[in-house]
C-alpha cells in the first residue's frame, strides 16, 4: 500500500419540498427553479470529476474493489458491505424538514440496511432557525405518537427545540425524534443509510393535495425516548485551533481544519477514506485545488496526503476513526479532560465505551 490516491467528487443535487436555494452559496450549479434540499457528497453515484476513477461514480470505485478503497475500519463500519462508509451531506431548510426518526443497525437489517447515526454542524442560521432533538423531558413515546398521528405539526411541541447558531455541532444518534428547522443550513455526516421514518410533516401536501408518506408504526418502534442530544463543545488540538474534534462514533469522526495561508496538514491513514469539504477559502489537495462547497475523497494508503492552504480556508474532515489512537491519544496531549473526549460521541456512548 503507498500513498493514499485522491478523489475530487460531484455531489447528487436531490429536490426537496422544504428546500431552497442557498446551496448556490457553495458554488453548486442548482437546476433551474428547483427547490434544492440536498447536496449528496459522497453518494454511490456521486460522479469523480478528477482523479483516481475520474469519470466513475464513487460506487462504481468502491465495488471495483471495496477491501482497499474502504479499509479496515470501514469495511466495519458498513458490515463488510460494498458501500461507501461515509455519506456526508450539505443540507438547506429553507422550510422545516419532517419530524423523523431513524433506526439502529439492528431495526435496519431486515431491510438489507444500515442504521443511521448522523451528526450536523451548523453552517448558517436565520434568527428564529430551530433544532429539534429528542423528546422533552416531560414527554414519552405514546404521548407524542398521539399528537404526531394528527399530522399537522402538532407534535413539535413535545420536542425539544434548540435555537440554531453557526458553529454548533450535534451527535444524533439513531432512534432520536429530530428535525431540522426553516432558516438553516447544515454540514451532515452520517451513516451511509437511506432509512428515514417520517413521523410527522406539519401538514404538508402537494401540488394535488397529498402528503408525504408516513412510517408511523416503523417510526415509533424505533424510537428511544431517552435520546436529548446536548451541544458538543470542540477540543482544540493546538493552541491556535487550525485542528479541533467535533464529533466522533464508531462509525465516523468530524474534525474542523482553520487554515492561515501557506499552512499545510497531512490527511490519510491505512484503515479508512477519508472525506475534505471546504466550506470556505481554497484547499490544495495533491494538485486539485478546492474552493467552497468542493470535496475531495482521500482513499486508504500508508502515507497522507498534503492539504495545503491557498488562502485562509476553512474545510471539515470526515472518517472513520481508530478512537483512541485518532481522538484520545492527540486530545490528552492537547490537554483535554477524559470529560470532554467522552463528550465527542454525544449519546452514542461510543467514546466513553472505548476510554473505559
Amino acid at each position: 500500500m503507498g500513498r493514499c490516491d485522491v478523489s475530487i467528487v460531484r455531489p447528487r443535487l436531490d429536490s426537496k419540498p422544504w428546500g431552497g436555494r442557498k446551496l448556490e452559496i457553495f458554488g453548486l450549479p442548482l437546476p433551474e427553479g428547483e427547490k434544492i434540499g440536498e447536496a449528496l457528497v459522497t453518494a454511490d453515484d456521486a460522479l469523480i470529476t478528477a482523479g483516481v476513477g475520474e469519470g466513475q461514480t464513487l460506487g462504481d470505485l468502491v465495488t471495483g474493489d471495496p477491501n482497499s478503497r474502504l479499509g479496515a475500519r470501514g469495511m466495519e463500519a458498513v458490515s463488510g458491505k460494498s458501500i461507501f462508509p461515509l455519506l456526508v451531506k450539505l443540507i438547506d431548510a429553507a422550510e422545516n424538514l419532517s419530524i423523523q426518526v431513524h433506526p439502529d443497525d439492528a431495526l435496519a437489517a431486515p431491510l438489507n440496511k444500515l442504521g443511521k447515526t448522523e451528526a450536523w454542524y451548523v453552517l448558517a442560521a436565520e434568527r428564529a432557525g430551530a433544532l429539534y432533538l429528542g423528546l422533552d423531558d416531560e414527554v414519552d413515546t405514546a404521548a407524542f405518537m398521539q399528537h404526531a398521528r394528527l399530522l399537522d405539526g402538532t407534535s413539535a411541541a413535545d420536542l425539544r427545540r434548540e435555537d440554531a447558531r453557526l458553529g454548533q455541532t450535534w451527535m444524533i444518534p439513531a432512534g432520536t425524534v429530530h428535525a431540522l428547522g426553516a432558516g438553516v443550513m447544515v454540514y451532515e455526516i452520517q451513516q451511509p443509510s437511506d432509512v428515514t421514518f417520517r413521523l410527522d410533516d406539519w401538514g404538508r401536501v402537494d401540488a394535488q393535495g397529498n402528503p408525504r408518506e408516513m412510517h408511523l408504526e416503523a417510526g415509533e418502534a424505533a424510537i428511544r425516548a431517552d435520546l436529548r442530544p446536548n451541544e458538543i463543545p470542540a477540543i482544540r488540538l493546538d493552541p491556535a485551533g487550525m485542528r479541533q474534534l467535533l464529533a466522533a462514533c464508531r462509525y465516523f469522526a468530524l474534525e474542523k481544519l482553520t487554515l492561515p495561508e501557506m499552512q499545510t496538514v497531512q490527511v490519510g491513514d491505512a484503515h479508512s477514506p477519508n472525506v475534505v469539504t471546504v466550506l470556505s477559502g481554497q484547499l490544495n489537495v495533491e494538485g486539485h485545488v478546492l474552493v467552497a462547497g468542493e470535496s475531495a475523497v482521500i482513499w486508504p494508503g500508508s502515507e497522507p496526503v498534503d492539504c495545503a492552504a491557498a488562502a485562509h480556508t476553512v474545510a471539515l474532515r470526515a472518517w472513520v476513526p481508530e478512537i483512541i489512537r485518532d481522538l484520545a491519544e492527540p486530545a490528552r496531549a492537547a490537554g483535554a479532560l477524559e470529560s470532554d473526549i467522552a463528550a465527542l460521541g454525544g449519546m452514542t456512548g461510543d467514546i466513553e465505551a472505548a476510554l473505559a
